[in-house]
């Protein structure tokens, strides 16, 4: 059985109360000025998903997503469901979600490398404030989408 595009992060995250998945930690670097006026830089760990400004969100792996939708294309993604639902105030003054809505589920995905990150490792993540596990990024609840570079560009230390 081939191995699927999520191994970087099912076996670690899946398994939340080890401690590997406990020092998995990822820095993300947006990849759209959108991303950045919203988020600005994310760090993401097994268990919490924290933004720019310190505010976060606690996370407990759910399940994996097999045919997960985004814009049309299934991927294999991963569900987190916020164990304290919350619209943390970001960065740029927003939040995930409209006024009065919290979040409460995480859809995170790995998508092809993004403009000129030909070499780097792509993250995204979808942000739903509703309980009922989303098929694609465009659900019912959906708060948005946001994409994200985990490495390095080229010749950049």
């Amino acid at each position: 059985m081939a191995a699927r595009p999520l191994t970087w992060l099912c076996a670690v995250l899946l398994a939340a109360g080890t401690a590997r998945a406990q020092s998995l930690v990822e820095n993300w670097e947006p990849a759209g000025a959108t991303t950045m006026a919203l988020t600005g830089r994310v760090t993401f760990t097994a268990d919490r998903i924290t933004f720019a400004n310190k505010a976060s969100l606690p996370l407990e792996p759910a399940a994996e997503i097999g045919n997960f939708r985004v814009d049309g294309q299934p991927v294999n993604a991963l569900l987190f469901k916020v164990t304290t639902p919350a619209n943390p105030v970001l960065p740029g003054g927003g939040r995930l979600c409209a006024p009065g809505e919290a979040v409460r589920l995480l859809v995170v995905w790995r998508p092809a490398p993004i403009g000129d990150f030909a070499t780097a490792q792509a993250r995204s993540f979808a942000a739903f404030s509703r309980d009922a596990v989303p098929e694609s990024s465009r659900d019912r609840g959906s708060c948005g989408t946001f994409d994200y570079e985990v490495q390095q560009p080229r010749g950049r230390r």
